[in-house]
């Protein structure tokens, strides 16, 4: 049992016809690479409002869904799983969820993950909550008899999650990203906010918490972790994916479009330091070994 999964990155923009054309070129270079599912950024197809795109005013939404269709036949031809960045329009003028439609080998919507924490103030006005709705649920399902799910970006910032879908079984997450396409002026600040970072050389906040957090959830949580991020000019890190380790095997190189590909071996002799104890903290069981009845240790006043 294994899964041969590819990290696809190429430069996210609001032209939904380039995207496609883009994801379009990198599935076929995943089905030649043999893989069982590609991954791609946040908002790939779609484009990513705020940043791409002013707002949602105007959008051509028969455009997505055409080239959503177009996505889905492809992959079905293609006999390729394809998780797939995109915006899902909601009714009634409802601003839409940021998504990661999850399409199957046959080319049929097999689920669909909605961002659940975007970012931005309580009121809705900033950030993410600006222009799209929270999703509610997870994305859990199996490729090659891996069991799978799905993250959003601003989602890494909140262990829960991760520490969710351990318990739902998942040993593959796919974590997309779109810090990538920024203005230069907007660059410019973020990197005098932090200067750069002695351990990383991140320049960054994006860039130093968003890989440090992936190898932290790989391996609190035993997780292989594929993280496709945009890479138009200006984007905070390159494409990666994690080891259940906390290992970086591989990156793509930064601003240019690119992929690799990782075979997943769940039964790989991977280090695993908090197997023996991870389920039982997580049933919120805060210590390992068996604790003592002892006065000198419950005296902490004193040598």
């Amino acid at each position: 049992m294994s899964l041969t999964f590819v990290t696809a990155q190429f430069a996210v923009s609001a032209d939904i016809d380039a995207n496609l054309a883009a994801i379009e070129r990198l599935m076929r270079q995943a089905w030649s690479a043999a893989a069982d599912v590609v991954h791609f950024p946040e908002a790939a197809l779609s484009g990513y409002a705020g940043v791409d795109f002013q707002s949602f005013d105007g959008f051509d939404w028969a455009r997505l869904d055409a080239a959503t269709r177009r996505v889905m036949a492809l992959a079905g031809e293609l006999e390729l799983w394809t998780i797939l960045g995109s915006a899902h329009r909601l009714s009634d003028g409802r601003k839409p969820h940021n998504c990661a439609y999850v399409i199957d080998a046959s080319g049929a919507l097999a689920d669909r993950y909605d961002k659940r924490f975007c970012a931005g103030d309580a009121e809705g006005k900033t950030g993410d909550l600006a222009h799209y709705t929270s999703g509610d649920h997870f994305a859990v399902f199996d490729i090659a008899g891996v069991r799978c799910g799905v993250l959003i970006c601003h989602d890494y910032r909140y262990p829960e999650l991760y520490r969710a879908y351990h318990r739902l079984g998942v040993r593959m997450m796919f974590h997309g990203f779109h810090a990538g396409g920024l203005a230069a002026e907007r660059f410019a600040a973020m990197e005098a906010d932090v200067g750069r970072h002695v351990l990383t050389g991140g320049t960054t906040l994006p860039g130093i918490t968003m890989p440090a957090g992936m190898i932290a959830a790989a391996s609190n949580n035993n997780m292989w972790i594929s993280c496709a991020n945009s890479c138009a000019p200006r984007s905070c890190w390159p494409s990666f994916k994690v080891r259940p380790d906390g290992v970086i095997p591989w990156a793509c190189q930064p601003e240019v479009e690119e992929w690799t590909v990782q075979v997943v071996d769940p039964e790989a002799d991977i280090y695993d330091s908090t197997v023996a104890w991870r389920d039982r903290a997580i049933d919120g069981v805060l210590h390992s070994g068996e604790l003592v009845e002892d006065p000198r240790s419950r005296d902490r006043g004193s040598l």
